[in-house]
């Protein structure tokens, strides 16, 4: 069955990234992958990934939206944040996703930020049937650039006021997503926090949004086994 993997980096961001997510997932999956990358670095990542130029250069997260435009490709379309490190196949969920008649599923915020469950970090949907999002955000996307939240409150929010129904995975899967800052990490009450060394084999995906990032943990084996080993 195929699959479209869709990766964003662009900015200073670094390509190994996007490099490091398309192999390990093409590891762990049973599935026909196609990786994507919206970048402006085609020349780094066109090698194992179709790159889809941005068409309008805006900053970081905003460049998500182009994940709801036609720009994508035909089929279902998973989308992941770069920092997302892949411990687990979940081609289980991936599957019970396309079983349900909705046309857009994701992994709750982690910490309900502004008050809003969406979460752009990892976002499953059929090419087309959300297209009005992205149009919707076209329009005014320049006005959009600063505000409060980014691309994922604005469109929670939307997607609310709209009453579209979204399916948030983690409540039927609640283990396939775990953040490491939020669901992981012991404080330290120093502002340090401490990285548990062993995780649940239930977790399929350690989500490290904000800080640190993988390439600044060297001492934790799941980062190292599923983020520094993958070549």
């Amino acid at each position: 069955m195929k699959l479209n993997l869709i990766t964003v980096c662009v900015d200073t961001y670094p390509m190994e990234y996007a490099r490091k997510l398309i192999t390990r997932f093409k590891q762990v999956t049973e599935f026909d992958v196609e990786p994507y990358c919206i970048t402006d670095r085609p020349d780094e990542i066109k090698d194992i990934a179709t790159v889809i130029t941005p068409p309008v250069k805006i900053n970081g997260w905003w460049n998500k939206m182009f994940i709801y435009s036609d720009l994508m490709p035909e089929g279902w379309n998973l989308y992941m944040d770069l920092d997302i490190v892949i411990c687990n196949s979940f081609d289980e969920e991936l599957k019970w996703i396309m079983e349900q008649d909705q046309p857009i599923a994701c992994v709750s915020d982690a910490i309900g930020w502004m008050n809003n469950k969406y979460s752009s970090s990892m976002v499953m949907l059929q090419s087309g049937k959300s297209s009005w999002i992205y149009d919707r955000w076209f329009k005014k996307y320049k006005k959009l650039s600063d505000y409060q939240g980014g691309d994922q409150v604005w469109t929670g929010r939307l997607m609310k006021q709209k009453g579209i129904d979204v399916i948030y995975v983690d409540e039927k899967f609640p283990h396939i997503k775990a953040n490491l800052k939020f669901h992981l990490a012991q404080a330290m009450g120093d502002g340090r926090m401490q990285l548990p060394a062993v995780i649940p084999a239930s977790i399929k995906m350690v989500d490290c949004g904000g800080r640190p990032k993988p390439h600044e943990i060297k001492s934790v084996p799941y980062i190292i086994e599923n983020w520094h080993n993958i070549k």
